[in-house]
């Protein structure tokens, strides 16, 4: 099945994601049992600070993803104020 992953960072805290982003992107990227399909952060509306990560993924189960989110650097490092997850009923990409 294919999820969005939407995530908010807490408040003034652009340094606790610059400091994790490297550690974060090799996780989301070598995970076994969730596979990014897309992925990026979204912005303020000065395109110039990131507030948060938008993913879509394909995994077997929810709970494969809340395991999987649960162990993010980002998550462990403190910066994820709210993760929220909804299953996808299509996909207009190429994957």
């Amino acid at each position: 099945m294919k999820f969005m992953i939407y995530t908010q960072d807490k408040d003034d805290s652009v340094s606790i994601r610059k400091a994790n982003r490297d550690e974060h992107i090799s996780y989301v990227k070598g995970h076994e049992k969730v596979k990014i399909i897309g992925a990026g952060p979204w912005m303020n509306d000065a395109n110039d600070t990131m507030l948060g990560s938008l993913l879509v993924v394909e995994a077997n189960c929810i709970n494969c993803i809340n395991d999987w989110i649960k162990n993010d650097p980002y998550v462990k490092a403190g910066l994820t104020a709210r993760a929220t997850i909804h299953p996808l009923g299509g996909w207009l990409g190429g994957a």
